[in-house]
């Protein structure tokens, strides 16, 4: 199973938040600052010169063009970087609620794609589109409710606020929800699900270093063994589990050192980086291979693939480059954070090429593929205000 991990755009919230919020969208550098329902990961800081504020994104350090060869007098002459190339690709919006927002967040082999949509209240809920309808999965009886993953046998997981208010990690088994509990937190999130295992979060306190990753293998639950402050967000058939710790408050003095991990029958295996000095791991594919995001060692926010041994950094001209999941032949997808655009790439070894844009989309996230390619994710317009949508791209 393939999963992405959302960004969030400063402190941790505390489950969903109040009517009008925007649902969890991919990791990208520059994230517009709409409130989310549900976070995963903080946004990464640049390493060891630059501090974010608590409420902005730190825009990574810009890759200096490259130069030419030397003219006859001994001048360099500056060269361009080649225009990214467009993905031979069909995109395709899906139908909405009653309101205008949507976003899609996983798509399993069948092509069953899941993720949320925003009411005509304002509230959101989960929701699956099958043959391109739109179904609402509703909640737990609570105003919110978010469909993070969905597996190949249609089982939907989650988070949804009960009558209290409380976020709850949940399942939806034939189109019925399923309470998984607040996993001896006080809200949890369940983000990836696969085989009969589930991983997500929950918080023992509402802070980055609050987070503890779960998985749930029918209905044993254990938490993972690593550093506080952690997030297990991709699991595959074979109960690897992909994910982060080390997540640390914006306050807290001691310098960030968060490591992307994959966990599997007990043992944790860091993953490490592309030289800098954090990494985070956004998916998983059935052949355990992971990707994500890492710091090089002169201070680039890059994209990596982990083969199973070894981290690489996949190819391309984009300045803020996310690697969101990756299916078992290799296609990766991912966001051009600077440019706001979804990009893939067609395998590790290749270069990045840009996913097309529908008419009047001004940005664009991919955010989860299936085996098969297909591709989900959304796009923002600006009319009649800025809203997103989500598609399909095939």
């Amino acid at each position: 199973m393939r999963t992405r991990t959302a960004l969030a755009t400063g402190g941790v919230v505390l489950g969903m938040l109040l009517a009008g919020a925007a649902p969890a969208v991919a990791s990208r550098p520059d994230d517009r600052p709409t409130p989310r329902p549900t976070e995963k990961t903080r946004p990464p800081r640049p390493k060891p010169t630059a501090s974010p504020s608590p409420t902005s994104t730190p825009p990574p350090t810009t890759t200096p063009s490259p130069t030419g060869t030397p003219s006859p007098t001994g001048s360099p002459t500056a060269t361009t970087p080649a225009p990214m190339p467009t993905a031979d690709r069909t995109v395709v919006v899906l139908p909405s609620l009653d309101g205008l927002s949507t976003s899609a967040s996983d798509v399993n082999g069948p092509g069953v794609v899941v993720g949320s949509a925003r009411l005509a209240s304002g509230y959101w809920h989960a929701v699956r589109w099958v043959d391109g309808r739109i179904e609402d999965l509703g909640t737990l009886g609570g105003l919110n409710s978010q469909a993070e993953a969905i597996d190949e046998q249609g089982r939907i997981v989650g988070t949804s606020q009960d009558a209290t208010g409380a976020s709850h990690a949940v399942a939806w088994v034939d189109g019925k929800i399923q309470d998984l509990g607040l996993t001896g937190g006080i809200f949890s999130i369940a983000y990836d699900t696969a085989g009969d295992r589930v991983v997500g979060v929950y918080h023992v306190t509402d802070s980055f270093s609050g987070r503890r990753a779960f998985v749930r293998t029918g209905d044993t639950e254990v938490t993972i063994d690593v550093p506080p402050g952690a997030s297990a967000t991709a699991v595959n058939e074979a109960g690897m589990v992909a994910g982060t710790y080390g997540w640390q408050d914006w306050d807290d003095p001691a310098p960030d050192d968060y490591q992307a991990f994959v966990w599997q029958d007990g043992v944790t295996r860091p993953l490490g980086t592309l030289g800098g000095a954090t990494s985070t791991a956004n998916g998983i594919n059935d052949l355990g291979q992971v990707v994500g995001t890492s710091w090089t060692a002169d201070g680039v926010f890059a994209a990596f693939f982990w083969d199973g041994s070894t981290m690489r950094r996949l190819a391309t001209t984009a300045v803020s480059p996310t690697a969101q999941a990756v299916n078992d032949s290799g296609l990766v997808i991912g966001t051009e954070g600077h440019g706001d655009r979804a990009m893939i790439w067609p395998d590790p070894s290749a270069s990045s090429q840009l996913l097309p844009l529908p008419s009047d989309a001004v940005g664009s996230r991919a955010i989860n593929v299936n085996d098969r390619g297909v591709i989900v994710g959304q796009v923002d317009y600006l009319s009649p205000s800025w809203h997103g949508r989500a598609v399909v791209w095939r």
